[in-house]
């Protein structure tokens, strides 16, 4: 049986040329390209080559230039067999070049099986020289010199037309080089098109031997510098033993596909993916290979993998404020109530005392879960950083104790923000506590406010900040600094580095939350025993600083004798705002859905003044329920209660001005204050 090697990189085309080369007996090799059938026709011999004209990596002609070029391959006969017949040069140039014949697809099996067998006998068929006559002496001399004279001419005649002859084809191999030439000089501008850098190294000594444009521009490194460079010199040197072990298990050849790191001249450090392929490059086995640049790619699918976290985060955050806030309510509102009932001096008010404290304190747990999760119902304000931090100085310095330096540097002519003053209050303070906790040794701590403008270069590297004034907040600790697996985590919830017992984990991320909820942006620079810096970007606002009026504070709840609606699912708040409700004197209706709150409205003959209801109820939401009593009670205004976040208040619609509304945890003077300015009010009505 003979072998027969096919180049072609049609698999159909492979799979028929198979099955009819072996149904005759012969057996099959097949290459995808002319690199690929250069190197199994090396290792194995054919008696035939079947090499299609267009291939990646190595077309046929290169293929076939080689393969003649080759002392232990050029006597095997090469056959052309392709669709791409566009002109008789193609043909011309292949039968040049070497090629034994010429043929297009498709063709009739019986036609393309008599060229194949007659390919296949040629090859094995011995030349044997011709023998010349010898020269007659025994002619007289004059014959033999007329004869010798017209011996001479047909000689003289036979070398013009060899010359003639050998001119032709001095003309027509110059033509060929020609279209050779062309040919390399479209595949370079090829190459150099490729606007991913390229580079094709020796398998051997890893040596750099060609790159395109796109590689220079991309690495730094002139044409000069990549020639003395090789494979290892792009990668980073911790990375290099892996690259080395890699190239020992493949052969020296990279995987088709796959993601590594490499460096630039400058020291910068990319994440390619690279695609790579095997290849015949000056006579040596090389490989090209391929980086496509995803540095920017990987950034941006970090940024919504972590941003997809922190949201699922925030909802469950936000669900156990909700509970939370209902419990603290509850725990507030009575211990409040029977505060007011017994005697300052009775140890009970002590106990009560303690039991509203401990209220507070969740509430302030809970209040950082909803600034975490960028859900907490703000209060915000037009205001001057200067003068919130200026406020909250003393306590920083008795929160960061006497061995740690408290400097200030606040800027003299900073713009307005617009915030929740108590948030960033929280800012300052968790950040100072983690300065100290940072400084256990003691150390300084400065905090410095100025007005800065970003660009559109700075905000690209930020997800979901836009170019702008802003004012910065600095907050900068001589500490012990953080490592950076310790800076890729600080701003998960419940994370922390400190004790059992010490510290909840919630501390940054409920910084994060705040500024993200606020409109800004918080930048880290931290290294080991270097210290660690905050910067926090909030949005300059146009607006003035309004006029700051002190609250009217009553020792007393203000009374009332209207009709009040009270709807909440929650059984222990709502027997709470009843409580609360009747002793401030009003007459109090209670319902526990919106089913039997429409139910007890169609039954209440007198009016109904006001309707309070929670927000968020099962099967009816407040809002619609609202809606629905409006409908028979047009005069009876609403004040909606809710323990859920300022995203779901929105959702159901009850956030529009003119809509009166309370968040849980409130103390019964809040809702006592709360009923009495919307009864007495001309809005609140749906």
């Amino acid at each position: 049986m003979s072998l027969v090697l096919i180049a072609d990189d049609n698999l159909e085309n492979l799979y028929l040329l198979r099955m009819l080369l072996q149904g005759h007996g012969h057996t099959v090799e097949e290459a995808r390209n002319g690199a690929e059938a250069l190197t199994k026709a090396r290792q194995q011999a054919p008696v035939l080559i079947i090499s299609d004209l267009l291939m990646p990596v190595m077309d046929g002609y290169t293929l076939l230039r080689q393969w003649k070029a080759d002392d232990r391959l050029k006597a095997i006969p090469f056959m052309v067999y392709t669709a791409t017949y566009t002109d008789v040069k193609d043909e011309r140039l292949a039968l040049d070049l070497g090629a034994d014949a010429f043929l297009l697809k498709p063709s009739e099996p019986e036609a393309l099986m008599a060229s194949i067998t007659t390919l296949v006998g040629s090859s094995n068929q011995a030349r044997f020289p011709v023998r010349l006559p010898q020269i007659e002496e025994n002619a007289q001399l004059k014959d033999y010199s007329e004869t010798l004279f017209r011996k001479l001419e047909k000689k003289i005649e036979g070398l013009q037309q060899t010359n003639r002859r050998l001119g032709a084809e001095i003309a027509e191999r110059k033509r060929t080089e020609a279209a050779l030439r062309d040919s390399e000089a479209r595949y370079r501008q090829l190459f150099q098109a490729i606007t991913d850098p390229v580079l094709v190294y020796d398998c051997e000594t890893l040596a750099c031997l060609a790159v395109n444009d796109a590689a220079v521009a991309e690495y730094g490194h002139s044409r000069d510098e990549f020639s003395t460079m090789t494979l290892r010199d792009i990668h980073p040197p911790e990375d290099v033993p892996a690259l080395i072990e890699r190239l020992a298990q493949s052969g020296a050849l990279l995987e088709r596909r796959g993601l590594w790191r490499h460096q630039k001249k400058n020291g910068e450090i990319i994440k390619v993916e690279i695609s790579a392929y095997g290849l015949t490059f000056a006579d040596r086995p090389a490989c090209l290979v391929q980086a496509r640049n995803v540095t920017e790619q990987q950034r941006l699918e970090e940024q919504f993998r972590q941003a997809q976290k922190m949201e699922a985060i925030g909802r469950l955050a936000g669900g156990i404020a909700h509970d939370f806030n209902n419990l603290i309510t509850v725990i507030k509102g009575y211990s409040e109530l029977l505060q007011s009932r017994i005697a300052a001096d009775d140890p009970a008010s002590e106990l009560l005392g303690e039991i509203y404290k401990a209220g507070e304190r969740a509430g302030t747990l809970t209040r950082q879960l909803l600034a975490f999760s960028r859900q907490q119902v703000l209060a915000p304000q037009v205001f001057n950083l200067n003068t919130v931090v200026s406020n909250t100085e003393t306590m920083l310095r008795r929160l960061i104790g006497e061995d740690v330096s408290l400097v200030t540097s606040l800027s003299p002519t900073l713009g307005q923000i617009k915030a929740d003053p108590g948030q960033i209050e929280q800012v300052l303070m968790n950040l100072a506590v983690n300065a100290r906790d940072a400084m256990p040794q003691g150390g300084t701590l400065t905090l410095a406010t100025e007005t800065v403008a970003l660009d559109e270069a700075y905000c690209r590297t930020v997800a979901d900040l836009a170019p702008g004034d802003y004012v910065r907040l600095t907050m900068q600790d001589t500490g012990c600094g953080m490592d950076a697996a310790t800076q890729a985590n600080m701003f998960e919830p419940f994370f922390t580095t400190k004790a059992v017992g010490k510290g909840t984990g919630l501390g940054l991320a409920t910084v994060h939350g705040i500024v993200k909820q606020s409109g800004g942006h918080i930048a880290v620079e931290t290294a080991v025993n270097q210290g660690t810096t905050f910067q926090i970007y909030l949005p300059l606002v146009a607006e003035s600083v309004p006029e700051v009026r002190s609250p009217v504070r009553s020792r007393t709840l203000p009374q009332g004798n209207e009709t009040v609606l009270v709807v909440e699912d929650e059984d222990a708040v709502r027997a709470l705002e009843v409580t609360i409700l009747q002793r401030c004197g009003y007459r109090v209706l209670e319902a526990a859905n919106g089913k039997d709150t429409l139910l007890l409205v169609e039954q209440e003959s007198g009016p109904i003044h006001l309707l309070v209801s929670d927000v968020i109820m099962p099967h009816m939401g407040g809002r619609d329920l609202a809606e629905q009593i409006a409908l028979k009670r047009p005069d009876c205004k609403v004040l909606f209660l809710s323990g859920y976040t300022d995203d779901a208040v929105i959702h159901h619609g009850v956030s529009e001005a003119g809509v009166a509304f309370l968040q849980k945890p409130f103390t019964p003077a809040a809702l006592a204050q709360k009923v009495r300015q919307v009864l007495d009010g001309r809005g609140f009505r749906i």
